[in-house]
């Protein structure tokens, strides 16, 4: 996969707002405005990051975590007793 240097900038701006790194954060938005970004726009993509920045981040890593797991259910056994009403026994 390849992203090009608008996508890659947007999300410089955004992880540099959620951790809060000023120096990055200016040369994001340095190169926003170079690559033609406009003003409003830059805004928007800061609003939007800082309201995601506001989340807990144990909220954050419970849902990574949450959705990178392997399925850990096991194979369904069909028996009489399974309750399942898909049974052959």
């Amino acid at each position: 996969m390849s992203l090009d240097q608008r996508t890659i900038v947007v999300t410089q701006i955004s992880a540099a707002v959620a951790c809060n790194a000023l120096a990055a954060l200016r040369l994001a938005v340095t190169e926003a405005l170079t690559l033609g970004i406009k003003p409003e726009e830059i805004r928007e993509i800061l609003a939007l990051a800082k309201g995601i920045q506001a989340q807990p981040i144990s909220h954050v890593t419970h849902l990574a975590d949450q959705l990178l797991r392997q399925p850990t259910k096991s194979k369904h056994e069909h028996s009489a007793n399974c309750a399942c009403g898909n049974h052959h026994a």
